[in-house]
């Protein structure tokens, strides 16, 4: 491949691993996984001797690490503070479909916050209607809140390592 082929091809790259990254922050698209179709784009175009087989396996590790991270975060966080397993469910499908409703009507920013306030608001009300006290449902939605931010935590990292990977393989690699 000529020189500007692999420029443009790396440019392109590097830009849509930067999308990736916001979406690591951002919902709802999974950012490392925006990375990880990144790397294999640029492997597929400027073939694999420039990324390497081993560097494309720690990304591919990375981004397994920071998806399962990101859904165990909120599940773990929910049981921690008592929420039951059917609050997390139907508040999830709520926030799924209110996100959803949110997008056709509005943005997609407004389907983020209907998303989130839907998820939210099930697992509140739910464990309301559980526990008939609002004190322990708040408890069980701010342990889920909690358990969101350590999974976003690990996504983001994960996203910023599958990135350093690739930036130190390209460029120190070859």
């Amino acid at each position: 491949m000529e020189i500007y082929g692999q420029a443009f091809a790396l440019f392109l790259t590097l830009f849509v691993m930067m999308v990736g990254l916001i979406f690591t922050v951002v919902p709802p698209i999974p950012g490392t996984l925006v990375i990880w179709g990144a790397a294999i784009f640029y492997g597929l175009i400027t073939g694999w001797d420039n990324l390497g087989w081993w560097a494309f396996g720690v990304l591919t590790l990375l981004m397994v690490v920071g998806i399962v991270a990101d859904i165990a975060g909120g599940q773990f966080g929910a049981r921690i503070g008592g929420a039951s397993c059917l609050a997390i469910f139907l508040g999830t499908v709520s926030g799924f479909v209110l996100g959803v409703l949110g997008s056709l009507v509005g943005t997609p920013l407004i389907g983020c916050l209907a998303g989130l306030l839907g998820t939210l608001g099930g697992i509140l009300l739910i464990e309301r209607l559980r526990y008939k006290d609002w004190r322990t449902a708040i408890s069980a939605t701010k342990g889920f809140v909690a358990g969101n931010v350590i999974g976003m935590m690990a996504r983001v990292t994960a996203g910023a390592l599958m990135f350093g990977v690739f930036i130190l393989r390209v460029y120190l690699g070859n």
